[in-house]
């Protein structure tokens, strides 16, 4: 066990995947290889995840959504390296050049699509910012004095809460009740994680954030009213 903590990085990664590799071939033939197949690939999705060197591609842009987006693209990749780590081929490169060539080229640009849909010819990535009930904070009247006003996000989610005409907890994902708006909102203006409202509430994460912008683009004048 010494010795291998004594490797390099890239040497530890590619015993990992190869071993991970022989594994998963031999999973194919030998079920009962599953399970030794699964931990070996659960060290090395460890080993990617605590090195520090998976590459953050367009970093600075997507102003608010960018982790959310950077979370769904890991977990992509992940999800490939599991299904695929047979493809793996050290002769063409160390298994980080391969999960960052992936990451950036073809998973990063995947999330970031389930997220926002592919902008017009001309549009700065890094212009976009999508509105979000925080937003209405810097043009909420009520909050011109914080010491005698409540907090904004309080504030909304008392209107969320009391939803006087119901359309906030009827609004709600197909197929799942449950993740209405109005649950959507109360949670992320808590400060939950895409992530952890997902695991919650049952929706994928790029399902939940894409629901949640369109409602907030079409509940905002809405909860202006209310808060006025």
């Amino acid at each position: 066990m010494n010795a291998f903590f004594n490797l390099s990085l890239d040497e530890r990664l590619k015993k990992l995947a190869l071993k991970a590799k022989e594994l998963a071939l031999s999973a194919k033939v030998n079920p009962a290889k599953r399970r030794a197949k699964q931990q070996a690939l659960a060290k090395l999705i460890s080993a990617l995840q605590s090195s520090g060197k998976l590459v953050k591609p367009q970093l600075g842009q997507f102003q608010g959504f960018y982790e959310e987006i950077y979370a769904e693209a890991l977990q992509r990749l992940f999800v490939h390296i599991c299904k695929k780590i047979e493809t793996y081929n050290p002769e063409k490169g160390e298994v980080l050049q391969w999960a960052n060539f992936l990451l950036k080229r073809q998973f990063f640009i995947e999330a970031s699509r389930e997220f926002f849909p592919v902008l017009p010819k001309g549009v700065d990535p890094k212009s976009i910012k999508r509105l979000t009930l925080d937003d209405l904070d810097r043009e909420n009247p009520t909050s011109v004095n914080p010491r005698q006003v409540p907090l904004l996000s309080q504030e909304v989610i008392q209107c969320l809460e009391e939803d006087p005409e119901g359309i906030f907890k009827s609004t709600y994902i197909k197929n799942y009740p449950a993740a209405n708006f109005q649950s959507i909102a109360i949670l992320r203006l808590s400060r939950y994680s895409w992530s952890e409202i997902s695991q919650k509430l049952g929706p994928a994460i790029p399902t939940l954030s894409s629901f949640y912008q369109r409602c907030v683009t079409k509940f905002a004048p809405k909860i202006k009213e209310y808060l006025s």
